[in-house]
């Protein structure tokens, strides 16, 4: 596919929001199954975590865009996966240890169709510039808090000003984030990633909540296991659906939302 016709898309999903009442994630879930998750973005077309690769999955039709949030070291929400900025950028230093300006000065060395985007869709976004692409496509911002714990209420306070406590995800591998996040808000639907059995009940008593296992092959999850967690009012996913034969698995498997890395119209 030539990436080079979503080019001039970036710019206006960095500046024009879509307008109008949105469906929340609960009534999204409810009408689409598969729900498919661009996992950081379309990697297949662009770097992931870039406004190129966000664009890219929205544009392809799917139904949620998820992204890895961090903290820079003068307070300012960006999205990268890595602590530090060396397989991507090639750049060994941590991202909580650089400004928002020097941050902004890298582009990535590593990913799909480098030379096909602007610098300007390739260096790390801001987390502003994310959920820009999310409200101008309305696809849900699934959003995974990393590093700091102090990361996750700024993260929440964006997305309620911008009226999105009802759509957007917020997801953590970090126990701790998803607990600070229902403390500091009660609506916005929390993921935790490669969850333990015995965090079930507490995911539960939290109220609109889901989970994923650590299953590397889906032979691997256990008879019975989705309708557990069902049964518990939790929802639940597991990675990844790569090909059109494993997100038909999945769906045949009860699960709520799948993450995909290939983002391609499955």
């Amino acid at each position: 596919m030539n990436v080079c016709r979503y080019a001039a898309a970036v710019v206006a999903a960095l500046i024009v929001a879509s307008a109008g009442a949105v469906q929340t994630f609960a009534e999204r879930l409810s009408a689409k199954r598969p729900f498919l998750i661009a996992h950081r973005g379309s990697q297949s077309l662009a770097p992931e975590n870039t406004v190129a690769s966000f664009v890219c999955a929205a544009r392809l039709g799917l139904d949620a865009i998820e992204t890895d949030v961090r903290l820079s070291k003068d307070g300012a929400l960006v999205c990268a996966h890595d602590d530090d900025l060396v397989r991507m950028f090639g750049v060994e230093r941590k991202v909580a240890d650089m400004t928002l300006a020097e941050l902004r000065g890298l582009v990535p060395v590593k990913g799909k169709g480098l030379k096909s985007w602007p610098k300007e869709a390739l260096r790390i976004p801001t987390f502003a510039e994310y959920l820009d692409v999310c409200e101008k496509y309305d696809k849900v911002p699934f959003i995974e808090t990393k590093g700091d714990i102090a990361v996750v209420k700024p993260v929440l306070e964006e997305v309620r000003r911008r009226g999105l406590a009802k759509v957007a995800v917020l997801s953590s591998i970090q126990f701790d984030h998803i607990r600070e996040a229902r403390r500091v808000d009660k609506e916005i639907f929390v993921h935790h990633i490669f969850s333990e059995p015995e965090l079930l009940d507490e995911l539960a008593d939290m109220g609109n909540a889901g989970l994923s296992y650590n299953y590397k092959d889906l032979a691997e999850v256990p008879d019975g296991l989705v309708e557990r967690v069902h049964a518990k009012g939790v929802k639940m996913c597991l990675r990844a659906g790569d090909t059109p034969a494993a997100v038909e698995k999945m769906t045949a498997l009860g699960l709520d939302y799948i993450p995909t890395n290939v983002t391609i119209p499955l």
